[in-house]
Formats: structure tokens, C-alpha cells, sequence
């Protein structure tokens, strides 16, 4: 449950990124997600199923989101940490080709 809701998070955030109208937004937000449920092996009737099971359970619903937010927290360390890498080896490459140039 914490893997797809934070795959339809992440799915959202990047429909939003893309700056469309509501509608066209609404379609491929709709796409990805039906994505995301068949990579999970999940219907989406049975994945909303569940997500109103946990609604009427809001201390297991908390639990959930708690590790969502955790999850999600985790992917953006990563990422940082990936491109502050990235840009560290740039500039070491840069400063090699500068040393070289002299």
C-alpha cells in the first residue's frame, strides 16, 4: 500500500510540474495511474477498496502515511545526494580540463 500510494504521489507531482489545463491533467494523471495499479498487480477498484478500509481506521490509516512521508523523504535524500555527486564530478571534470588547458 505505501509503495503505490507513494508511486501515485510522485506520479501527481509530475503531472502538476507539467503546467496543463485541469482536464488534459486529469487524463494523464489517470494514465499514470492506471500504470502504477498494473506494475503493482493492483485493480484500482481494489486499491480504493482499501484505501476506505484504513479511512475508517485512522490510527492504521496514520501508520500508513507516516511511512508514506518517510518513503518519500527518503527518495528526495537520494536524490540530492545523487546530484550533489553529479555536480562534485563535473566540477572535478572541469577542473582537470582546466589544468590540462594550461
Amino acid at each position: 500500500m505505501v509503495k503505490t500510494l507513494t508511486d501515485v504521489y510522485i506520479g501527481e507531482q509530475k503531472v502538476n510540474q507539467l503546467s496543463l489545463t485541469s482536464d488534459s491533467s486529469k487524463i494523464v494523471f489517470d494514465k499514470i495511474k492506471g500504470r502504477i495499479f498494473e506494475k503493482a498487480g493492483v485493480p484500482d477498484s481494489v486499491f480504493k477498496k482499501s484505501l476506505d478500509y484504513y479511512i475508517d481506521r485512522p490510527l492504521e490509516l496514520e501508520k500508513i502515511y507516516t511511512a508514506l512521508v518517510d518513503s518519500l523523504n527518503l527518495r528526495e535524500q537520494r536524490l540530492n545526494i545523487s546530484s550533489r555527486a553529479a555536480k562534485e564530478s563535473k566540477a572535478a571534470e572541469e577542473l582537470k580540463a582546466a589544468e590540462k588547458s594550461k
